[in-house]
């Protein structure tokens, strides 16, 4: 019998609160989550977990880079990587982001997270 395998996505966020909320959402979507509090530790776990598929990352996070450039560094390594980034600040421009990332505004529902991550991996 084979196993069915889920994809992998790094869910970024430096509140707690989200960052559980997105986990349970997209684990009850089917996805396997792995996350992160910051650029760091998700670049570091992208570096860890080669089967990571996609990226869901908060804009205003501590650290170096913020989840714009965390999305452009995703990007850069591996191009290969499904990216959706989120803000409660308002919309951000296509053109800021890398490649064909997508926009999702904070608040969002379970549901509308898992469907825009279930449309951008297929």
């Amino acid at each position: 019998m084979n196993a069915i395998r889920k994809s992998v996505i790094l869910v970024v966020d430096d509140d707690p609160l989200v960052r559980v909320h997105s986990y349970f959402a997209l684990e009850d979507a089917g996805f396997e989550v792995v996350e992160a509090g910051n650029a760091s530790d998700a670049l570091a776990c992208l570096d860890r977990r080669p089967d990571i598929g996609a990226l869901f990352t908060d804009i205003k996070m501590p650290g170096t880079l913020d989840g714009v450039g965390l999305a452009k560094a995703v990007h850069d390594r591996r191009p290969d990587i499904s990216i959706v980034v989120t803000s409660g600040a308002g919309d951000i421009s296509a053109a800021t982001l890398p490649g064909a990332a997508r926009f999702i505004a904070k608040p969002f529902t379970g549901a509308q997270l898992s469907r825009i991550l279930h449309e951008h991996i297929d």
